[in-house]
């Protein structure tokens, strides 16, 4: 038994170290139509890159949808000088990597707020090769990707959103 335990446990652990590392060369287009290369050249900010392999992962994703919004994109109406969205000013980017997005992109632009238009990616680039490079434990499960200003992954979360999660995000942008 615990050789079953050592072996998954260091199995766990070779999959997401596989998953760090720099960020494989990804293009698109936002659903405001702009081009874009991930990562992102010369950018002076860490970048989060959520990605969605599978519709089966779509539920879980769903969950991460308005915490990442209020933290990462929306900004504050006031002089809120401690509010969270404020305070990280960080590249948001989701990037569904699903069948038939392309044909679903317009539908997905109708039942999403336009200020998040410029941060969801219609993705050009081979997906099987993002899968190559990414080595996703679980194409059931969404994933989050912090790249720092080099290109390179310093976190990986995925699946359902919770407290903990976020908290690992913020604290590899800190």
């Amino acid at each position: 038994m615990k050789t079953i335990t050592l072996v998954l446990a260091m199995l766990f652990s070779v999959s997401f170290y596989a998953q760090k590392g720099n960020f494989p060369a990804l293009a698109g287009h936002t659903l405001e139509g702009s081009s874009i290369n991930l990562p992102l050249a010369g950018t002076k900010k860490f970048t989060i890159v959520g990605l969605c392999f599978k519709r089966s992962a779509e539920e879980d994703l769903k969950t991460w949808i308005q915490p990442m919004y209020e933290t990462f994109v929306a900004k504050a109406n006031g002089t809120d000088y401690f509010d969270v969205a404020n305070y990280y000013d960080v590249n948001y980017y989701f990037i569904p990597l699903i069948s038939g997005f392309k044909k679903a992109a317009s539908d997905f632009k109708a039942a999403t707020q336009k200020d998040l238009w410029k941060n969801v990616i219609d993705c050009d680039t081979d997906i099987a090769v993002l899968k190559a490079q990414l080595k996703p434990g679980s194409e059931d499960l969404p994933y989050f990707y912090v790249i720092d200003t080099n290109g390179k992954i310093v976190e990986v979360v995925s699946g359902k959103f919770t407290e903990d999660k976020m908290d690992k995000l913020q604290e590899a942008i800190d």
